[in-house]
């Protein structure tokens, strides 16, 4: 079954969409260079962290799907260190050995007890 980006139209699409993020975060970056321009620089308000915000996501998934664009959802091989652990049988026996030298609880209580 073929999915849906990996056609030339949606490639285009989202290519163009990116564009489209780069072009809004660059008029958002205007308007807050000419924001901070009038008010001190310690005196930002919430509209202009909030622009801030917007500004900075708007252009990081731009240029991700600009320069990338299907390409975001190709597969990549994990390096074994990050694979998940296969999960312990419900009927396996297993038991956990405490370090006595190393117990929080018994250090805690030493403590209060003094």
């Amino acid at each position: 079954m073929k999915k849906w980006h990996e056609n030339r139209a949606a490639d285009i699409g989202l290519r163009a969409g990116g564009a489209a993020l780069l072009g809004i975060g660059w008029l958002l970056a205007l308007r807050l260079h000419h924001m901070a321009q009038t008010i001190g620089p310690r005196d930002a308000n919430s509209l202009m962290i909030l622009l801030s915000a917007v500004t900075f996501l708007s252009a990081s998934a731009g240029s991700a799907l600009l320069f990338v664009g299907a390409g975001l959802w190709e597969s990549v091989e994990v390096s074994a260190r990050w694979k998940r652990v296969p999960t312990l049988a419900s009927n396996a026996s297993f038991s956990v050995e405490r370090d006595p030298g190393n117990d929080v609880e018994q250090a805690m209580h030493s403590r209060s007890a003094a």
